[in-house]
């Protein structure tokens, strides 16, 4: 009902509070005892033609419980459909790239508008997630659903301080001695590596990424070893054309202190980040923490799981960036159409 009027700076406030299911049993009780429709609104401070209206909508027997029941169903109602909602299709298709493939809604809405499909904006993902889940049930309490699958499980992000770091090792060519057009992204073919571990003393991957594309490769050492980064790094880099591996930055560790060998053979210049600065190398830090979805710390990583290791690696060079314009790393790197949603 409308409450009555308050005048707040000359100008008059009309605002409207639903009954209550305590009001609607107060109704009933005062209705039992043979009380008038105004002698009910005088006791429930209420405008009579708000308990009238109340009333006239239970045909039968007056029943506070069936009528606030009723009144949340229409509440439930009057609200506008999801998109989502009206398009089951897409609605599954999203859970199955968030939930499989790992996409975020960002990527999906915009990916999908890439290829010239319908789509939804990943405001309105993120909305049907946390309300709705997609459609999907609940397992279990305390079951997050669909948004255990997102990278931050839809937690905000929040900027990180600048740390201070040491100087870079004098024998090396520094990070700042890099050209202005590898640290500007303007050429295809510099690269940053790193090794994600799993169990103490078990396998190691070793990781890739080229800066400017975005295409990740990854691949399995048997031991943090310098002998096997090594080998490894060869492997990997025999998928790429030779004018696409120009230069590496590693990352501190020790597998990587006897990278002569690489630079020989691969014909690559190395420039050195500063010690405790993996800011310097975000492209890789960030693609670690994606593979790190595929392969949680303190797993178990073993040559047994190379086609693990394979899948991972074409779902990241599959997977659209905003900072690609909603194009695949693969796409960008080679030059060529994927279909994928």
């Amino acid at each position: 009902m409308f409450n009555d009027q308050e005048k707040h700076q000359g100008v008059s406030v009309m605002s409207y509070i639903h009954l209550t299911i305590f009001e609607r049993e107060s109704i009933l009780k005062f209705k039992s005892k043979g009380h008038s429709i105004r002698s009910i609104a005088y006791h429930l401070k209420r405008s009579p033609s708000t308990i009238s209206r109340e009333l006239r909508r239970c045909k039968k027997d007056y029943s506070p419980y069936e009528a606030d029941n009723d009144y949340h169903q229409k509440r439930t109602n009057c609200h506008k459909q999801s998109l989502l909602d009206q398009h089951q299709d897409l609605c599954g298709l999203i859970a199955k790239l968030i939930i499989e493939n790992h996409w975020s809604p960002q990527q999906i809405a915009n990916r999908c508008g890439h290829e010239g499909h319908f789509t939804v904006s990943y405001a309105t993902i993120y909305r049907h997630i946390k309300r709705h889940n997609l459609n999907r049930p609940f397992h279990s309490r305390g079951d997050t659903g669909v948004k255990r699958c997102l990278r931050h499980r839809g937690r905000k992000r929040h900027p990180k301080g600048v740390r201070r770091h040491k100087e870079a090792q004098v024998d090396y060519i520094s990070i700042h001695e890099r050209p202005s057009f590898i640290n500007r992204r303007q050429r295809i073919g510099d690269w940053e590596i790193d090794t994600v571990l799993g169990k103490t003393g078990k396998g190691v991957l070793v990781t890739a990424v080229e800066r400017k594309t975005r295409y990740t490769l990854i691949g399995f050492s048997k031991h943090k070893d310098s002998k096997h980064v090594n080998r490894t790094l060869l492997e990997m880099f025999r998928q790429i054309p030779k004018e696409f591996v120009l230069s590496l930055t590693p990352d501190h560790g020790r597998e990587f202190l006897q990278l002569d060998q690489i630079r020989d053979q691969l014909g690559v210049t190395i420039y050195w980040p500063d010690p405790y600065s993996p800011e310097q190398r975000g492209t890789n830090e960030n693609t670690n923490g994606l593979i790190r979805e595929y392969f949680p710390k303190n797993q178990n990583i073993s040559i047994e799981q190379i086609k693990d290791i394979d899948y991972c690696q074409r779902q990241l060079n599959q997977r659209p960036k905003k900072i690609l314009n909603y194009e695949t790393p693969e796409e960008v790197l080679f030059d060529k159409v994927l279909h994928l949603v």
